[in-house]
């Protein structure tokens, strides 16, 4: 929808300076003033192609600066703890999150002002084709004029006119319809009545309408129509395409006077051309008619004015003017405002549960500049005011593991639901050798497991009350951390510790929902050593992690150091 409005801002501004410049070229002939409409309607139905390959140029808008870049470390350990705040205890009430409704509205208008744009389009350019068939229609049906007085006036005038293309004469049955149409085998249609024209009405007809075919004003015609069904609802637009057909009745008004036709003696024809014409309704065609009773005033008053510049178009002034308006609609596709874009969304967590209260941060290091929301009631976020560039985003929350992301603004909002993980557990364990063979305290063990379902017992109390209504707000963030229920202790291997070699094995472990060790990945560290410490881990148990009172796995990583005694 930004691009749609920005293309018509720019056919607005292309089309409105063609129309501004006009009461400058009052003193100008109206060939030349047809001729500018002409290319800046041809320019307006290009201008979603000029758009893309046109240099970018901006506006320059002022700016300031949100905030500093403080130094940040690189990573962050993060332990996972329980949720203690309020804003996300058992008894936490809230509305359900708006951001799919939010983007559904927003889908919903950009849908429907596309769907009326369309409609819209349709029904202009169906009116423009039932206008082709009724002119294919009218021709099939006319009588071919190939011979007698008007085949020889047409033929003459042609020449006279510099016309070099064979121009086809037809009278049709309508009454009142007089039209020229075609470009590479010209057409005109004259009305019924025609046959009892005088020579010089039939000159002064002919020489109009040639001059229409010498301008090739009908593909210019059919130009501005193509222009205004794309742009329908633009006022601007409309305005051009009248004043277009205007001119260019006009430039042929001035072709027949400079042809030696008397100023009189033409208004005197064309009155009671119109006159005559407008006694049936004509139908609508996409063609030029030259007795329109619509401007028939203003166009008399310009035939007899004496004075008005009735020069035609230079081929010279014709590329002058075209090379002008086509770098001034280069220009204006070319044009990009200082565009400010959104970065928006939802924060949630590993059950899709919102965060509320959370901070998110965008840093963009070339600019210098710190952008910071926190996450609304229904865990939205939203930063505004951003300029195009790399963004880095960072969101640390208690509990859950730091996230660091690049973001690219690239002239267009961004919506992202942002998902983040619990964080991780980290234990460390020193073996010392020659110590004591580790032997497991079973009465320890089972006062610990015998604690843990008691705790476990409590928090599905709470889970089936209060737990309840917060999960029906759909806030999360409610973490109860696991405790160790089952620990073992590596042993050390006899023959690095006869060899007194000790070392570092870092471990990363997956406990599943059931609180069991599920996966034991090496990280680093000797091989006879990890294979201690790996078959030590898998032993140990701990109570469920609960996230809003779901099970859900977590990570560990373990540090064991072998410390070799002398």
């Amino acid at each position: 929808m930004i691009l749609f409005a920005d293309i018509v801002v720019k056919v607005s501004l292309l089309v409105g300076a063609a129309l501004a410049v006009m009461p400058l070229l009052r003193g100008r002939s109206a060939a030349l003033r047809h001729w500018v409409l002409a290319v800046a309607l041809v320019c307006a139905v290009a201008m979603p192609l000029l758009t893309i390959v046109a240099p970018a140029w901006h506006i320059p808008v002022s700016t300031f600066t949100i905030g500093s870049i403080a130094p940040r470390p690189a990573t962050v350990s993060v332990t996972i703890a329980s949720r203690q705040s309020p804003a996300r205890g058992f008894d936490q009430t809230a509305d359900t999150p708006r951001m799919a409704d939010d983007a559904g509205r927003g889908m919903n208008l950009r849908v429907l002002v596309g769907l009326v744009w369309a409609v819209g389009a349709a029904a202009s350019a169906a009116v423009l084709f039932v206008g082709f068939a009724r002119l294919r229609r009218i021709a099939r049906r006319a009588e071919p004029l190939e011979t007698g007085r008007w085949a020889e006036l047409t033929g003459e005038l042609a020449r006279a006119s510099g016309v070099h293309r064979r121009v086809t004469l037809l009278r049709s049955d309508h009454p009142t319809l007089l039209v020229t149409w075609g470009v590479m085998r010209p057409r005109i249609v004259l009305p019924f009545v025609a046959r009892d024209w005088t020579d010089d009405r039939a000159r002064i007809v002919l020489r109009h309408e040639l001059a229409h075919v010498r301008r090739g004003d009908w593909a210019v015609q059919i130009a501005a129509e193509i222009a205004r069904s794309l742009n329908w609802f633009n006022p601007v637009v409309w305005l051009a395409c009248r004043q277009l057909r205007r001119e260019s009745e006009r430039a042929c008004d001035d072709a027949v006077l400079n042809g030696g036709v008397a100023p009189a003696d033409y208004a005197s024809h064309l009155v009671d051309l119109a006159r005559a014409l407008s006694a049936h309704r004509r139908p609508y065609v996409p063609a030029s008619a030259m007795a329109r009773s619509s401007g028939l005033e203003g166009r008399i008053a310009a035939m007899l004015n004496a004075r008005l510049n009735r020069n035609p178009l230079t081929p010279r002034t014709q590329i002058a003017a075209a090379i002008l308006l086509l770098c001034l609609a280069t220009s204006v596709a070319g044009l990009r405002a200082q565009h400010f874009s959104t970065f928006s969304g939802t924060l949630v967590d590993q059950t899709n549960a919102v965060l509320p209260n959370v901070a998110v941060t965008l840093t963009n290091a070339a600019a210098q500049t710190r952008n910071e929301a926190r996450t609304d009631s229904n865990g939205h976020f939203e930063l505004v005011g951003l300029r195009d560039g790399d963004y880095q985003l960072a969101i640390a929350e208690a509990g859950f593991a730091n996230l660091y992301e690049p973001i690219a603004i690239a002239g267009h909002d961004v919506t992202r639901t942002i998902q983040l993980r619990i964080g991780d557990l980290h234990e460390t364990i020193s073996i010392t050798s020659g110590g004591p063979a580790f032997k497991p305290d079973l009465e320890l063990r089972a006062k610990a497991r015998e604690w843990a379902e008691q705790r476990m017992q409590k928090v599905a109390e709470r889970c089936g009350g209060n737990g309840a209504a917060a999960a029906a707000s759909g806030v999360g963030g409610n973490i109860l951390a696991p405790s160790k229920i089952a620990d073992v202790k590596p042993r050390y291997p006899e023959n690095l510790q006869a060899a007194k070699v000790g070392g570092v094995v870092l471990l990363e472990v997956l406990i599943g929902t059931d609180g069991t060790v599920r996966d034991v990945q090496v990280s680093s560290g000797d091989p006879d050593l990890a294979s201690a410490a790996v078959d030590a881990v898998r032993q140990w148990e701990f109570s469920p992690t609960l996230l809003n009172c779901t099970p859900v796995e977590v990570r560990m990583g373990v540090t064991a150091n072998f410390v070799a005694t002398p």
